[in-house]
């Protein structure tokens, strides 16, 4: 890893209005700047400017009403909220 980057992965499950289970796995890229640190520290939220983050989302899914996210990468850019959680 880029020194003063990290990375992140998480995996989700969860189950839709309808009944339908769905599995979120992403991988990202952030920039551990100075706001960011002193943020996660405090369990602070940062602004979308105080780093780099992006992130790379999957979704699979059995059911047939949701098969069109089996095939799609979606991407987004992301910041802090507090320790653990990111927006």
């Amino acid at each position: 890893m880029l020194t003063g980057f990290g990375g992140l992965t998480f995996h989700a499950q969860f189950v839709t209005d309808d009944g339908a289970v769905i599995l979120m796995h992403y991988t990202g890229l952030v920039e551990q700047t100075e706001h960011f640190e002193s943020a996660a520290g405090a369990n602070e939220p940062t602004n979308w400017a105080d780093q780099y983050m992006r992130l790379a989302i999957r979704f699979e899914t059995g059911a047939k009403q949701y098969a069109w996210m089996n095939t799609n990468l979606f991407i987004a850019a992301g910041r802090l909220e507090g320790m653990g959680r990111i927006e």
